[in-house]
């Protein structure tokens, strides 16, 4: 019997540009993008003790946490939008 030869078959990685498209992005990328609207949401939890108003680590972390989840859940239920090019 003579055994069959097996078939290569080559998984074809999307381009960088296709990725991008689909919202990937680098972490320093993702970082500078989330950055921004976290610290707007931290002064704005906060905003009757001014921004310079000293807060714990615990606390600070547990707003970042709620954050994070939320922004966690709206990318899962709504997913990213494909970018156009201009």
């Amino acid at each position: 019997m003579a055994k069959k030869a097996k078939e290569s078959k080559k998984v074809k990685e999307p381009s960088e540009d296709v990725l991008r498209s689909r919202g990937y992005m680098t972490s320093d990328e993702f970082v500078d993008t989330l950055v921004p609207g976290l610290k707007e949401y931290l002064h704005s939890n906060w905003s009757y003790a001014g921004r310079d108003e000293l807060h714990h680590p615990e606390d600070l972390i547990s707003n970042v946490a709620s954050y994070v989840e939320v922004a966690f859940r709206v990318i899962g239920d709504f997913g990213v939008a494909e970018k156009k090019k201009p």
